[in-house]
């Protein structure tokens, strides 16, 4: 569509929608949802950015949603400034909007693409390194855990397998083999399911970032395919919160369960919760909107700060920015970053589940700029991340010379990195350099690898083509 239409198309909806719930926050989110599928399908690129910003919007607004459309109150509706928390978090957005396209131009200007190779991998490496890394997931993370020094990088491979499983997808897509992608969506979907933490939101993103990518509006096979994982999400995601707490009760007595019987053990919860009652079920859905609008302790310490509490004036992001940049390879001592249900209390006031029963509650990033720099100064550093991020997405593209790699790395790095709006500045900013460093870094220097092999072997081939011209034109 033409910037016009898109636009006349946006206030008429924003019409309807502001006519239809008297709400003026949920038409003002709108435009936010429009300029980040607008302005973040970069050019060259996976859309995985418009769509880590569509999960990140939906965090900040579905509690508004949910209202109009059952008339259910979320928790944060009972905060005093849950408006004002919105309004920022809807501004973050923007924020990260302008700044990624910045970072995108700059980066655009001064390096130039190289020559792009589509295929990277044969069929038969690409598959036994996936399925290699999907046996032995397990038991990676042990060992990052018991080795704490080495714990980032470890953590941080682990994730290629995401990148192997996106390259798989693309491929059986591009080819339209949709059942055999499906086979591979459910086999991580259910592993994800069996674990401690909710491991099957990342493998329905990226088959979503898939689609998205090879999208023909014409074709029915990708409407229904699209809307069959989209539905997935929703049902998925309710179902996990309701077998949620009984899936991690005593989960390390279950340690020792094969695959079978800890499928057996998920299985049984799952048909438990769905044969009980309406309510029990509305209950789950209640549960998983305030789990995903996290607005309402940020709400709390928004409202005491500045008025009980004074500014901290940075201290938060120093800590967070120092805690990021020692390394804890070459600092053992290390301490571990201040668990947020610590900052929870401090800033709200709320004696809320913390380290004593091994529980986090979240604090994310917009909150802890509010209590550093107030408003508008907790935009700035946003804005520079944003910059930094938009600069890193883009060098990717360029500096990576197969395709497949580059679209691969990209997908998993920002996802993981930019689509979670209630993370903290340490650990948005430890996860996305974690990344960048060891899971891109690995990722360049096998695509140089494989580069410098490709073109050795043209060399070698085109100096036979040459031979072979010599000899004809002497015969």
């Amino acid at each position: 569509m033409r910037l016009w239409d898109e636009v006349f198309a946006l206030g008429f909806g924003c019409l309807i929608v502001g006519t239809l719930t008297d709400q003026w926050l949920l038409t003002a989110s709108l435009p936010v949802l429009w300029a980040v599928w607008r302005f973040l399908r970069l050019e060259g690129a996976p859309p995985v950015l418009a769509f880590a910003f569509s999960y990140h919007w939906g965090q900040v607004v579905i509690g508004l949603f949910y209202f109009a459309l059952t008339g259910r109150e979320p928790m944060a509706l009972s905060a005093e400034r849950y408006v004002d928390m919105v309004a920022i978090g809807l501004v973050c957005v923007l924020t990260f909007v302008g700044g990624i396209r910045l970072g995108d131009y700059l980066v655009s200007r001064r390096m130039k693409q190289q020559s792009v190779r589509e295929t990277s991998v044969a069929w038969s490496t690409l598959l036994v390194t996936y399925f290699a890394i999907l046996a032995f997931r397990g038991a990676l993370r042990d060992f990052a855990w018991e080795n704490q020094g080495l714990a980032q990088g470890i953590l941080a491979i682990t994730y290629v397998r995401f990148a192997l499983f996106y390259l798989i997808l693309r491929r059986l897509v591009r080819v339209q083999r949709f059942a055999a992608a499906a086979g591979f969506v459910i086999v991580e979907v259910v592993l994800g399911m069996t674990g401690f933490f909710a491991e099957f939101r990342e493998p329905l993103f990226i088959a979503a970032v898939v689609l998205a990518e090879q999208f023909d509006y014409r074709k029915l096979r990708h409407w229904v395919s699209l809307s069959a994982i989209g539905t997935a999400m929703l049902v998925i995601g309710v179902i996990w919160i309701g077998i949620r707490g009984s899936q991690r009760e005593n989960i390390d007595e279950r340690s020792g369960f094969s695959l079978s019987q800890r499928l057996t053990y998920t299985s049984g919860l799952a048909e438990a919760w769905w044969s009980g009652n309406t309510e029990d079920k509305m209950i789950s859905v209640d549960a998983l909107v305030d789990r995903m609008w996290d607005v309402y302790y940020p709400a709390l310490a928004l409202a005491r700060v500045p008025a009980t509490l004074p500014f901290e004036g940075g201290k938060l992001m120093m800590e967070a920015v120092q805690h990021v940049l020692t390394p804890r390879i070459l600092v053992p001592s290390k301490a571990d970053v201040e668990s947020d249900s610590l900052q929870v209390r401090r800033y709200t006031g709320m004696m809320v589940a913390g380290p004593e029963q091994n529980t986090t509650i979240s604090f994310g990033y917009e909150i802890q700029g509010y209590i550093d720099y107030g408003v508008p100064g907790l935009f700035v550093p946003v804005f520079l991340y944003a910059v930094f991020m938009g600069a890193a997405f883009r060098f990717f593209l360029r500096a990576l010379r197969h395709r497949e790699l580059s679209v691969s790395v990209v997908t998993v790095i920002f996802w993981m990195s930019l689509y979670s709006y209630n993370r903290s500045w340490a650990k948005m900013l430890g996860l996305s350099l974690t990344m960048i460093v060891y899971l891109g870094g690995i990722t360049f220097l096998f695509d140089r690898y494989l580069a410098g092999s490709l073109d050795a072997a043209d060399e070698l081939a085109a100096a036979a083509a040459e031979g072979t011209d010599h000899a004809h034109t002497r015969a």
